[in-house]
């Protein structure tokens, strides 16, 4: 017996199944943001990026998607986990600047600061959602068998949507985190790279 779920959450797009064997794909794009000044740029990333919910705008995003496909195996006294597939994908959009020639070297090192930010951001995104998969992937395999294959079926489903609950808690809780100490973290390597540029 063979079944497929999809369960779609508000992270970018999310949807989710069954795991046994887990596969990983990843690909990135970027959106052309043009300006010669730092607030030039910052008025483009509003303007320009992706939009992942609420009309808002963001300097980067990650969307996660976990599909999978499950096989039930009908076993003396009853059901338990044949086969399962699942596949993570992550799309990750990123800005990306072609610096005109009459930009300062401050805009440079502006602009480099706050890019390398927003990937190192979106990277812990993606690196929540691998770490999950391998829990997801755990818990699919610890499960012990139950009567018959539509009860399997029924409590493989229902772990993975609390599973998949936790791992959106886990990316917002880190968005949360994240608005509180970015600032700071920005300020500290906009003036480690200023001092580098100024050593020059």
């Amino acid at each position: 017996m063979k079944r497929s779920l999809v369960l779609c959450i508000v992270f970018g797009a999310l949807s989710a199944g069954p795991a046994l064997s887990g596969e990983i794909r990843e690909h990135t794009t970027y959106f052309m943001v043009s300006g010669k000044s730092f607030d030039e740029l910052n008025r483009q990333l509003g303007m320009k990026g992706p939009d992942i919910g609420g009309g808002d705008r963001h300097a980067g995003s990650t969307e996660v998607s976990f599909k999978s496909d499950t096989s039930y195996k009908a076993v003396p006294g009853g059901c338990r986990i044949g086969q399962a597939r699942v596949k993570l994908d992550l799309r990750t959009t990123l800005p990306r600047w072609s610096a005109p020639s009459n930009s300062t070297r401050e805009t440079r090192v502006l602009w480099k600061t706050l890019r390398d930010d927003i990937a190192t951001h979106e990277a812990e995104h993606a690196h929540i959602a691998k770490s999950w998969l391998k829990r997801i992937e755990d818990k699919i395999r610890s499960l012990p068998a139950e009567a018959n294959c539509s009860l399997m079926e029924s409590r493989a489903n229902a772990e993975i949507r609390a599973m998949i609950k936790h791992h959106d808690a886990d990316q917002l809780a880190f968005d949360a985190a994240e608005s509180k100490r970015i600032d700071a973290r920005l300020k500290r390597k906009l003036d480690e790279n200023m001092s580098r540029l100024a050593a020059r």
